[in-house]
């Protein structure tokens, strides 16, 4: 039987399955959204509350006051972006859940969600996350390892599949 909280494969199989996720997701949220009309808006309402904060600024009331009344809109408007973001986390969010839990169930003989699957070298000083190993290095258990995986592919996945608003 293969030995799934073994260091070299712990980490693997974390770290693949944060970039397994990460892709369905943003291939998720690039068939589910309109991404260019999300981006267009997003850049609008940037646009304008810079032109608002421009009027509040140089106390041009005039302008402030057309603004203003335009502002419920551009809520409105930024609000169905938001939801529109929102479709994918709909769908996929349990069978995430499920499958992050049953990595939990695969590292059980190691510790479950306290099992150590990734060494590093150095600890991360700012957020003072790995546990110091006898045997030197810091360990990094499932939750963070997962956690640092994930942050560190998401941006790559919504650059290669055009899913960012920036």
């Amino acid at each position: 039987m293969v030995d799934f909280a073994s260091i070299p494969l712990s980490t693997i199989i974390v770290t693949g399955t944060a970039v397994g996720l990460n892709l369905i997701s943003n291939v998720a949220t690039r068939l589910l959204t309109d991404v260019e009309r999300a981006r267009r808006i997003r850049a609008e309402v940037k646009a304008f509350r810079k032109e608002l904060r421009q009027a509040i600024v140089t106390k041009n009331k005039a302008k402030e006051e057309k603004l203003r009344k335009k502002e419920k809109q551009m809520t409105s408007l930024e609000m169905k972006v938001s939801m529109q973001r929102m479709k994918p986390l709909l769908f996929f969010w349990i069978p995430f859940i499920l499958i992050y839990y049953l990595l939990v169930m695969l590292l059980e003989p190691a510790g479950g969600i306290n099992a150590i699957v990734a060494i590093s070298p150095v600890q991360i000083p700012v957020l003072n996350i790995g546990v110091p190993l006898p045997e030197g290095g810091y360990g990094f258990n499932l939750f963070w390892w997962y956690l640092i995986s994930s942050l560190s592919f998401s941006s790559i996945s919504m650059k290669l599949l055009g899913t960012g608003m920036d």
